[in-house]
């Protein structure tokens, strides 16, 4: 098992891609820790892990108010001596159309604002109860937008980018406390949107707006790739279980590109 005695927090979980990354490493032996606002949706998860036979705990945190992650993540370790993995899975709504003359400032701001905010104080938490001769990871989830320039985005493209630099920026603050710092770079997921993804109503505002059906707008994006398909939710999760495992231990400042070949690099 890849993660055999190793306590995961995950950030997001009650999203489709955090909750399959939980079931991916409790799988792998992994204690998972759920973390997300909607306390149903969490138990769920935790509730289909557990009948699985994997280790799983809920917790009900708001990434925006700093204290409680603070605390929450506090007690956390606590429990278990420490944090060996975190996987940022948070997303929110935000804008993806406007083109500057009709995009407000709050607006453009909700492109990076939220995700920045989160992945800052989720970083800030968790990285006193890691690293040393217990070696840490932090992965993050991350749109594609950062390397691409697209019409009608900028706070999303503005956003992805700057998470991006983040996550190198980290990696070389925490290499010396044998913490890595790694990301994962996804398109848009076959199955999210099915699984409870909030891109769900994203993209069928995107789908109104071009006068196409959700399963036509994805059809489009899947063609717009190298593949001619998206990623799958197994796929992403699987990903993201390497980046936590020891065969990744060389790999820091990385975003790995999901993307079928959407983005380069």
């Amino acid at each position: 098992m890849l993660m055999k005695t190793k306590t995961v927090v995950i950030f997001g979980a009650s999203g489709a891609i955090g909750s399959e990354t939980a079931r991916v490493l409790a799988r792998e032996g992994a204690h998972v820790f759920l973390v997300a606002r909607n306390r149903e949706k969490l138990e769920r998860v935790a509730n289909d892990i557990r009948s699985a036979g994997g280790i799983a705990e809920s917790r009900v945190i708001d990434v925006f108010d700093e204290r409680s992650v603070l605390e929450q993540t506090a007690k956390m370790a606590q429990q278990t001596g420490g944090i060996d993995v975190v996987v940022n899975a948070t997303g929110f709504m935000h804008d993806q159309g406007k083109r500057l003359a009709e995009l407000s400032l709050a607006e453009f701001r909700q492109g990076f604002d939220p995700f920045l905010t989160a992945l800052f104080t989720i970083s800030k938490a968790v990285v006193p109860y890691m690293g040393g001769e217990r070696e840490g990871v932090i992965i993050t989830v991350v749109a594609p937008a950062g390397p691409m320039a697209i019409p009608g985005h900028l706070g999303h493209i503005v956003g992805c980018a700057g998470i991006e630099a983040f996550v190198n920026a980290l990696a070389s603050e925490l290499g010396p406390k044998n913490i890595r710092v790694t990301g994962v770079r996804s398109h848009a997921i076959s199955g999210a949107v099915q699984a409870g993804s909030y891109t769900g109503e994203l993209f069928a505002i995107k789908a109104q707006s071009m006068g196409v059906t959700i399963e036509q707008f994805m059809e489009g994006a899947a063609q717009s790739t190298m593949l001619k398909r998206l990623p799958t939710l197994p796929q992403v999760a699987g990903v993201i279980a390497f980046l936590a495992s020891e065969h990744a231990r060389a790999m820091t400042a990385t975003m790995v590109n999901v993307t079928a070949g959407a983005t380069l690099g």
